[in-house]
């Protein structure tokens, strides 16, 4: 239970500053049906709609899919999440999806974020978080016709990490990416 809390307080810390909690939102329901390939024309693209077979093939446990790690209500009114481990039996990380109708200027200015730099044939910039509590993160951003979407990945806490987080949460974003909104 430690772990979960403290995994908790990571992947919360990274929508820290994006807005408040919002009362009365459902969490999304589990989908197998296909992903939208666009973001919606007047609000952000909800990553829970990436279809269950794109996350199992990733190498996610689908049965962990959450809008937020604690509670019922969303991480934040301003940005749809979502949320998924990697399977037993040696889970070590979260993998969080955020999305927004902000820009990647935003991103870059809001000082939460830093280390901005391309990957070489994927559409995305890999970023680290500025505050470090001797944790384990990396994220990709990518933008899109309506806004901004990236992939967090946090390392439970008190857990060796298994890998390199910004090789896996890369790994994650290239098997994920055709099931996301395309680029600008």
């Amino acid at each position: 239970m430690r772990l979960l809390i403290g995994s908790a307080a990571g992947v919360m810390l990274v929508a820290t500053g994006c807005g408040g909690a919002t009362e009365g939102i459902p969490v999304a329901a589990p989908s197998t049906t296909s992903v939208m390939p666009t973001a919606p024309a007047n609000g952000a693209w909800d990553p829970c709609t990436i279809p269950d077979a794109a996350i199992e093939d990733a190498g996610l446990a689908v049965e962990t899919k959450s809008s937020n790690l604690v509670g019922d209500l969303p991480i934040s009114k301003d940005w749809m999440t979502c949320i998924w481990t990697n399977p037993l039996p040696t889970p070590w990380y979260h993998l969080g999806i955020f999305s927004s109708t902000e820009s990647l200027d935003y991103l870059r200015g809001s000082g939460r974020f830093g280390q901005f730099e391309p990957i070489e044939g994927l559409d995305g910039l890999r970023f680290r978080r500025t505050t470090q509590y001797d944790e384990v993160n990396c994220g990709i951003v990518f933008e899109h016709l309506n806004g901004v979407f990236y992939l967090v990945l946090d390392g439970f806490l008190a857990t060796e990490p298994l890998g390199d987080p910004c090789v896996e949460v890369e790994r994650l974003a290239r098997s994920l990416r055709p099931s996301m909104p395309s680029s600008n």
